[in-house]
């Protein structure tokens, strides 16, 4: 191995400590010698690559849930601070759309496609192996129906501002292992849904809304 190949393998495999180290919360001698270490184009830091279970969605408004399906976090540790046992990402979380079933005005039938897209990478921190995550999403609806007959709400109905949504581990989660991650956030009102415009913001926007997703473990990457 020439020396600048057994320097760039020592300097991975301390960037790879200190990850690990942020991880799981292990400061003071064992990481005391071991820098902050940033994403390079030469020697990036570990991707971070969980799926995404299944959860559920409530609308406090509409006393409903909507189940959640598969889906994918896709992210990058960007930062690490060993000290203080932190290490910093950003994600682009993909959920397939859900349907969802409710009750407009507690009695009548309606069901609909929910749709969360980010609108930019959420941005989070690893501490002590546990998830906190920031992520501003367009909420859309379409196939909206009542008693069976369509609302005609259009293909490009969704809330007229994101809504932001910090989610955060539960306090038994793992990330070698998986869990729960869970937040609460409020629906803006919505925009471009026809004639349906109007009765939806009486119906849906406010504040209090949930979201909860079971995700698998995450591998560290070794190579």
């Amino acid at each position: 191995m020439s020396s600048r190949s057994h320097t760039s393998f020592k300097a991975r495999s301390r960037t790879r400590l200190a990850v690990l180290g942020a991880i799981l919360g292990l400061t003071g001698g064992l990481l005391g010698a071991v820098p902050a270490a940033s994403a390079t184009a030469d020697d990036p830091l570990p991707k971070i690559n969980l799926d995404v279970k299944g959860g559920t969605a409530t609308i406090k408004k509409l006393d409903a849930s909507v189940k959640v399906g598969a889906g994918k976090i896709a992210g990058q540790i960007t930062k690490v601070d060993p000290e203080a046992g932190v290490a910093e990402f950003t994600a682009q979380i993909n959920l397939p759309p859900a349907e969802g079933k409710f009750n407009i005005f507690g009695v009548i039938p309606t069901t609909a496609t929910v749709s969360f897209s980010q609108v930019a990478p959420a941005k989070g921190t690893l501490k002590d192996g546990k998830i906190t995550a920031r992520a501003e999403v367009s909420i859309q609806l379409k196939d909206v129906k009542a008693v069976g007959f369509p609302l005609f709400v259009g293909d490009n109905c969704r809330t007229k501002t994101p809504a932001s949504i910090t989610l955060v581990s539960a306090p038994d989660y793992d990330i070698f292992v998986g869990g729960d991650i869970s937040g609460t956030f409020a629906i803006p009102e919505f925009t471009d849904c026809g004639l349906s415009t109007v009765m939806l913001n009486l119906l849906i926007p406010g504040p209090d809304n949930g979201i909860t997703l079971t995700l698998g473990p995450w591998v560290p990457e070794v190579s």
